[in-house]
């Protein structure tokens, strides 16, 4: 189930988890990541280049840190790209899809907030990308997604 909003990810309310749009290195420097490390607090980040450097996660899959000065159990990091600033794909973003629906059925996660994954410095097409939610977590059902974003249009293609 997806309910979608326009808005600040870091402000969600009745939500277990928030996502970022990450890279498999760490750092959080720009777009949602850097909103999160802003609200949250460097120690997220630096538990992101921590996890990053033991597990080494490649494109498409996710590592979960906790949220620092955030009011959420943590939060999921979708790696949208290797290093940072880097070109992403649709393919990327149905793989961090896949895996986010999983780890939050393995982990009893029942709502999860997410921003629009890889339409910023990833440079995909949000009415694509929209379309990519709306297939794979649309029919999920026993989780809620709320996805975020301060982009109007965007939330509007979830809906259409």
């Amino acid at each position: 189930m997806i309910r979608a909003l326009v808005g600040d990810l870091t402000k969600v309310e009745g939500v277990e988890y928030i996502c970022n749009a990450a890279n498999g290195i760490g750092p959080m420097g720009g777009g949602v990541a850097a909103a999160i490390r802003r609200a949250g607090g460097r120690a997220i980040e630096e538990e992101a280049v921590r996890v990053c450097q033991a597990q080494n996660p490649q494109p498409g899959e996710l590592y979960v840190t906790g949220a620092g000065a955030l009011p959420f159990r943590g939060v999921i990091h979708l790696v949208t790209m290797k290093q940072p600033a880097e070109q992403t794909s649709y393919a990327i973003v149905r793989q961090c899809l896949k895996r986010l629906v999983a780890y939050c059925r393995e982990h009893g996660v029942t709502n999860v907030a997410l921003p629009a994954l890889g339409t910023g410095v990833g440079g995909l097409d949000k009415g694509k990308v929209a379309q990519l939610f709306c297939d794979v977590l649309g029919p999920v059902a026993d989780i809620e997604f709320v996805v975020v974003d301060i982009d109007a249009e965007f939330i509007r293609s979830i809906h259409s």
